[in-house]
């Protein structure tokens, strides 16, 4: 009896080995960016953006850097994409990359989170 259940121990071990050495892993690979937050002013900024991208299906994690004015993202790129991630930041009334921020959005963040003119 102790036999058979080691045998059916190595088999599956090896079975599952196998499954994941010719690519069946139904894990898929995690993409990063970088994501440049040029009108990032404050620590209020920093935290309504990184909840946005927190927000965005597939993604792992999110690091705001406020002085580099950046944004770390690590995502399942089968599920979104840089261009959603972008969408995200915009529609919070930030500019991501080279795509603007969303005006209306813009409008009512408070004056500190605001480009100083």
């Amino acid at each position: 009896m102790k036999s058979r259940i080691f045998a059916l121990l190595v088999i599956g071990a090896t079975a599952i080995g196998l499954a994941g050495w010719v690519g069946c892993s139904s894990e898929s690979e995690a993409t990063t960016v970088e994501v440049k937050l040029s009108s990032m002013q404050c620590a209020m900024c920093s935290n309504t953006i990184e909840k946005a991208l927190k927000e965005v299906d597939g993604v792992q994690s999110v690091e705001v850097d406020l002085e580099a004015k950046t944004a770390k993202v690590t995502f399942d790129d089968e599920v979104t994409s840089v261009s959603a991630l972008e969408q995200a930041v915009t529609k919070t009334g930030y500019a991501a990359n080279d795509k603007k921020a969303d005006a209306d959005a813009y409008a009512k963040l408070p004056s500190c989170c605001q480009v100083p003119e």
